[in-house]
């Protein structure tokens, strides 16, 4: 989407130009507030941009001028129409704006230069605050200086409710340029803790008509777009291509020649409206008999009456937002149509990153149980929405793939595995999708057992949200946290890097490394705080695991060496929980075979019965610990081959040194 047309401007920010606060006409008895955060981005590198303030701008300025509404939303030089419409949508309700800025703001008594809002990001609302310094782009009328908003503005000049949200999720989001092209249901999501449905206008007329009547009723968002022309030039009936409008009403009139279903749109631009039938003063009013007319025939400016026919033809695609639980809290007498849960969750390499469907690792992905209940009719279908988010992705820029598939499984506690994983498909899937933080299913499913993976393709990192919405008469808890030790595992063994490091240092010598001794205290660190459900390792396990990546046969690890082997304890762990079925805290020789080849080992009868003779009690078991070493040293002894083994021969040759590294000390 482009914005309307630019201005060649640079920006003169008072942090890097004190003359513009050295000349203000502001006179206040203490500083005003300077966000010295902000970001000073690529959308504010330009020629001739002044940071003023409302008070520098008009005389007497105003938060609010009689109410919040959608009329105050007017687009300015960036392509974030994505944003304005949502903002529009939002303004229906006073209580869902309100939740987003405090409505006692002003610049009034206690005016100190500093704006407050909340936004939604990812389970939890957080605090952004501003300054009400804005860009503008100056201009001389009647021989004195005149300051012009260069982005969102009112149409009431003394009016900054509007330019002031703009600049905090602006700040949110990273900066201006964040905010240049974008989808309306990202905004609506931040701005409700809702949760966006895509989807198209291809359904019969009558059912389009009622189904936003619907949703409008029961508080959900809409925004609307056209798909089909060149980016934002207008169509034959005033309709801009690939460009956000909201839908704000639907009203069913009654006219001469019969019953009419109306939409009423609005174009946060403030300008540039449908031509065609029903237009503001169009013929068509003329034919209405219904004492009760639509508000009126002419709306204000960039927003009109539509009939859905029309509507169909020149909107393609949807995006509703179904309020999350506060939100619903809001508004009074709206029915609260879905129950609602939530789950965060971490893609981290060597534990919980498992690529797409296609990868041999697929099945290492986060899992959900997701149970679907049943009623007395068993044929009945249950909806549900299940949402796959990305966690920062405007931040960092990203442009990883996101995606969901829905699998079927007849144990609520099963945890699929990759053999498991090989030969059935998806019920249900959605993405990867590049272009969307996003990706959501919204369908129905006979009652039963379901499994959740959400995904990144190429075994990408990054941070998750899970959010399954499911109708509101089903009365049992439809996704349970019924992962045993597998979810919690998932879940909680994600310290990041630094973290670990930081555990690192705190234990290791003056070189920075770490003996058997100074290992297991090390461990036993982490584990007690990330993963408190497993034993802790004893000390022969420890200098075990340490000579399995000490090539160099020095008696101690770097960190490089460390790191390396807390990954493979953690996906290890993680396998051996996978494979338990009795929580004894042991496996079978019969659980080793996949648990091994979940690792990625080749796996034989000779092998297993090595294994069982070396590290299996009695019974034919293998404890956690003896597990761990087992896995960890079949590994190492592994890449060794392979590494002396380039040609895939199958056959290494060893001297004498090696040999005993080897079968002594590794």
């Amino acid at each position: 989407m482009e914005p309307p047309p630019s201005k060649s401007i640079k920006s003169t920010h008072p942090l890097n130009d004190a003359k513009v606060l050295d000349t203000s006409p502001i006179v206040s008895q203490q500083p005003l507030f300077v966000d010295s955060t902000f970001p000073q981005d690529e959308a504010l590198h330009v020629e001739g941009i002044k940071w003023k303030r409302p008070k520098e701008i008009c005389e007497c300025p105003r938060f609010i001028v009689d109410g919040a509404t959608r009329m105050d939303v007017c687009q300015g030089n960036l392509s974030n129409c994505w944003f304005l419409s949502a903002v529009a949508c939002l303004s229906l309700y006073p209580q869902l704006l309100e939740q987003v800025m405090p409505m006692e703001q002003d610049f009034g008594d206690g005016y100190n230069g500093k704006f407050r809002f909340q936004f939604w990001q990812y389970g939890r609302w957080v605090e952004v605050v501003v300054d009400d310094l804005l860009p503008t782009v100056p201009t001389l009328q009647n021989g004195k200086p005149h300051y012009t908003l260069l982005f969102v503005h009112s149409k009431d000049k003394a009016e900054f409710w509007s330019s002031l949200l703009e600049k905090a999720y602006a700040k949110l989001k990273g900066g201006y340029s964040a905010l240049q092209m974008g989808f309306a249901g990202e905004a609506l999501e931040d701005m409700t803790g809702g949760l966006v449905q895509s989807s198209n206008t291809s359904c019969p007329a009558s059912e389009l008509w009622k189904h936003l009547d619907n949703m409008l009723q029961k508080g959900a968002l809409i925004c609307c777009g056209n798909t089909q022309g060149e980016v934002e030039t207008s169509n034959l009936m005033g309709i801009l291509s690939h460009h956000m409008y909201s839908v704000t009403a639907t009203k069913e009139i009654q006219t001469i020649q019969g019953p009419v279903s109306l939409l009423r749109v609005r174009n946060p631009w403030g300008h540039t409206e449908w031509i065609g039938p029903w237009r503001d003063g169009g013929p068509e009013w003329q034919t209405v008999i219904d004492p009760e007319k639509p508000e009126n025939a002419v709306l204000e400016d960039g927003e009109f009456w539509i009939a859905v026919e029309d509507f169909k033809e020149n909107f393609q695609f949807l995006e509703i937002c179904h309020l999350g639980p506060q939100s619903l809290l809001e508004i009074d007498g709206v029915a609260k149509p879905w129950d609602y849960k939530m789950y965060e969750g971490r893609w981290v390499k060597g534990l919980s990153a498992g690529g797409s469907p296609t990868s041999d690792y697929f099945w290492m992905n986060p899992q959900f149980s997701l149970t679907l209940p049943g009623n007395d009719d068993d044929n009945d279908l249950c909806c549900f929405i299940v949402s796959v988010m990305q966690k920062h992705q405007r931040l960092r820029r990203a442009t990883q793939r996101v995606a969901c598939q829905i699998f079927k499984v007849d144990d609520p506690h099963a945890y699929l595995l990759q053999d498991q994983l090989h030969s059935p498909q998806p019920l249900l899937s959605a993405g990867p999708c590049a272009n969307h933080r996003e990706v959501v299913i919204c369908s129905s499913l006979p009652p039963g057992r379901y499994i959740i993976i959400p995904s990144l393709e190429d075994c990408s990192e990054g941070e998750f949200l899970v959010r399954v919405l499911t109708e509101k008469e089903n009365l049992t808890r439809t996704l349970e946290n019924s992962m045993d030790c597998k979810e919690t595992l998932t879940q909680s063994m994600c310290p990041n890097e630094a973290e670990i490091l930081s555990k690192f240092l705190k234990f290791a010598n003056q070189n920075c490394r770490i003996n058997p001794t100074q290992l297991q205290r090390l461990l036993a660190s982490l584990l007690s705080e990330f993963v408190p459900f497993v034993p802790c390792f004893p000390p022969e396990t420890c200098r075990c695991l340490l000579a399995s990546q000490d090539i160099s046969a020095v008696g101690s690890l770097d960190w490089d060496q460390f790191y390396t082997l807390w990954k493979k304890i953690i996906a290890g762990t993680q396998i051996f929980c996978n494979a338990q079925k009795d929580k004894n805290d042991r496996i079978s020789i019969d659980q080793l075979v996949p648990a091994l080849k979940a690792a990625g080992l080749p796996v034989d009868d000779f092998m297993v019965k090595i294994i069982e003779l070396r590290y299996g009690d009695p019974s034919g078991f293998l404890n956690y610990h003896h597990f761990i070493v087992c896995l960890i040293k079949f590994q190492s002894l592994t890449e060794k081959f392979q590494a002396a083994d380039p040609t895939v021969s199958g056959t290494v040759t060893l001297n004498y040194r090696q040999w005993l590294l080897l079968a002594v000390y590794s």
